[in-house]
């Protein structure tokens, strides 16, 4: 059984456990601690007392060498994690190798980050000299998703370490286990203080929302829905908490006349049935100019009919399940509502089911064509394997259309004018733009949300700014 991490011990009430299933075949994969509210304030009690100790958030060289060395133990392990990410997560095996380098790679950027810290300095008159430092901000609350579980709590844990904080993760109880057997190694790390990371797994509506509400956390960081972004915003509001959210995505791919079709296609429908698309930043709009539509229609759907569907541990397999019956329900409501707004369905639309797939969350790749506008499959994140094509005449139209959802995380522009790629890219009303290419991702740049897909940055140098507090301290040096 996977418990809880707590002060630097592993711990869980007896008779508090609930099963972890394996997507791909309905069996256990393990069973976890369920977390109680006295282990949450007890969590929360030894990441104050860690900060309040000083040796953590005031020594930026300890901060750096053991999230060094915790990436080292992770790269140690990749096998062993790439195997129980797949199980829990039904995910290919490739997928969940490519997350767990991935975390490697943004803990090692963290550490660098906190030995290069900088505030400034200032003369403010004669006599008075200023400083602005930047400080942690104090107890952090990461509550992180099942999709990609290892590197989305790593993404936002690893900074928020390195600036100095300490923090307490409510992994999804859809995927814990991976997640809870890294925050595991940091145990094993030389000099790396008991109690700076805490774990405690449960409920969102249990456990994440007594995390939100601990008067002692003082800020937030979600990675999830629109909907429990609200709930935490609104909760955290009463007792003014810092908050970084980065909430759901309807992510448009725009593609023009002039585009190169062959790698367009090709990365298009990687982006779009990867991790079963269950991805924020997945392809789930392709917006098409109206001359080529015809072809990239049945070019993408017969891309999308050749994918082989199966278990992630399979090597053979291209995608593999969703998370649960629950989400696979969900996908196949909006898939439904899409054809009655008047879509066409194209490839795909339904559960896959017979032989060694009966058992498992299997949902075909999905292309639905001409569905208005205002349908609530071209609306609302499905969160699934499922592309909307969607026609468009000019540049204007293109951008009108992109920008027409409550979400803003990422898009892409497929052009050979380059002019065009730019003037397109500065009006999409998201995050982030690639031009020409899809899901390029480094720790060195920010990324975020606008309108309803979220609040702040991850990664980057602004990533690490969240997690921090800009202090003024003001010198009078005048004689006497």
């Amino acid at each position: 059984m996977q418990r809880n991490l707590i002060g630097g011990e592993i711990c869980g009430e007896p008779g508090r456990s609930a099963a972890v299933y394996n997507p791909a075949t309905g069996g256990v994969v393990e069973e976890v601690t369920v977390g109680s509210a006295g282990e949450v304030d007890a969590a929360v009690a030894a990441a104050v007392r860690a900060l309040s100790e000083r040796g953590w958030a005031e020594n930026a060289s300890l901060r750096s060498s053991v999230l060094y060395e915790w990436a080292k133990e992770i790269e140690a392990h990749l096998e062993e994690l790439t195997w129980l990410l797949s199980l829990e997560n039904g995910k290919l095996l490739s997928e969940s190798e490519a997350e767990l380098s991935a975390t490697v790679d943004t803990l090692r950027f963290a550490a660098g980050q906190a030995r290069t810290l900088e505030g400034r300095s200032l003369t403010l008159a004669p006599d008075l000299y200023g400083q602005v430092v930047l400080q942690p901000v104090g107890v952090v609350a990461v509550i992180v998703p099942w999709n990609w579980p290892v590197l989305l709590t790593l993404r936002e844990l690893a900074p928020a370490l390195a600036a100095g904080n300490t923090a307490v993760v409510k992994p999804a109880m859809e995927a814990p286990l991976t997640v809870m057997r890294v925050l595991e190694f940091a145990m094993e790390i030389p000099g790396f203080p008991a109690g700076v990371v805490n774990c405690v797994a449960g409920e969102g509506g249990e456990v994440g929302e007594l995390l939100v509400s601990h008067p002692n956390v003082r800020m937030v960081s979600f990675t999830g829905s629109v909907q429990t972004g609200k709930k935490i915003m609104r909760s955290a509001s009463e007792c003014l908490k810092k908050v970084v959210l980065e909430l759901g995505g309807k992510s448009p791919s725009i593609v023009f006349e002039d585009a190169d079709l062959n790698k367009a296609l090709a990365i298009l429908v990687r982006g779009a049935y990867g991790t079963a698309g269950q991805n924020c930043m997945a392809v789930a709009r392709i917006l098409v100019q109206d001359t080529i539509f015809e072809e990239v229609e049945k070019r993408f759907v017969d891309l999308t009919e050749s994918i082989k569907v199966g278990p992630g541990l399979d090597p053979t397999s291209k995608m593999g399940p969703v998370i649960s019956e629950r989400q696979l329900e969900r996908i196949h409501t909006l898939v439904e509502q899409g054809l009655s707004s008047g879509g066409k369905l194209l490839a795909g639309g339904s559960r896959i089911e017979g032989g060694s797939m009966s058992k498992g969350c299997f949902y075909a790749p999905t292309v639905i064509a001409e569905m208005p506008l205002s349908s609530p499959a071209v609306q609302e994140e499905i969160f699934g394997p499922v592309v909307s094509l969607e026609r468009f005449a000019d540049e204007e139209e293109a951008c009108a259309l992109a920008n027409g959802t409550p979400y803003g995380l990422v898009a892409s522009v497929w052009t050979s004018d380059h002019n065009r790629a730019e003037r397109v890219a500065r009006r999409l009303e998201v995050g982030t733009v690639w031009i020409n290419t899809y899901l390029k991702t480094f720790p060195e740049a920010e990324s975020g949300g606008m309108k309803q897909s979220g609040l702040g940055r991850s990664r980057g140098r602004f990533g690490i700014y969240e997690y921090m507090e800009p202090k003024h301290i003001v010198s009078d040096i005048a004689e006497g």
